[in-house]
């Protein structure tokens, strides 16, 4: 199966998944191909289509927002998987359901509908955040580190498009 992987990032955490979901893709037999939203790559001559982001100010980053309506049509005709990397999925029994929302919120407007939404904690390194966004993240004294589960990614990966 030949699946486009779309992500929309800030700090590059979002891209590192998308890539981590190509490789458990990949594994598999299927045929994955990583975009950036920013490069506008066309859904047509794919299967299937993965797409997701970072989470900045509690949405998604505007550049999937933007591909996801230009493609709207495309995405509605086959099956869809969204992912989230946001900090607050380090205490997913908190966090989860404000989480999904906020993929839930982007794709409601479009009237699109994901067959697995995969939630998954990222990364605090400050030197990859913006001036303002790291002034934020310190005084919400969020802790420094990578809190990715690279393997809860691959899993869901598996799950959602099995070979």
């Amino acid at each position: 199966m030949k699946i486009l992987v779309v992500y929309a990032t800030g700090s590059g955490c979002a891209r590192e998944t998308a890539g981590v979901i190509a490789e458990a893709l990949t594994a598999l037999g299927h045929e994955p191909r990583v975009e950036d939203a920013k490069a506008a790559p066309a859904p047509d001559g794919f299967d299937a289509v993965i797409a997701g982001s970072g989470v900045r100010a509690g949405k998604w980053h505007k550049s999937l927002g933007v591909w996801l309506g230009r493609h709207r049509e495309a995405l509605a005709a086959r099956p869809l998987a969204t992912f989230t990397v946001c900090l607050m999925m380090r205490d997913p029994e908190k966090h989860r359901d404000s989480v999904r929302a906020i993929g839930d919120a982007a794709l409601g407007k479009l009237g699109l509908t994901p067959v697995s939404a995969g939630l998954f904690p990222g990364w605090f390194f400050p030197e990859r955040f913006g001036f303002f966004e790291r002034l934020i993240l310190k005084m919400m004294r969020t802790p420094v580190g990578d809190f990715r589960d690279l393997e809860a990614v691959r899993a869901w990966a598996r799950s959602t498009f099995p070979g």
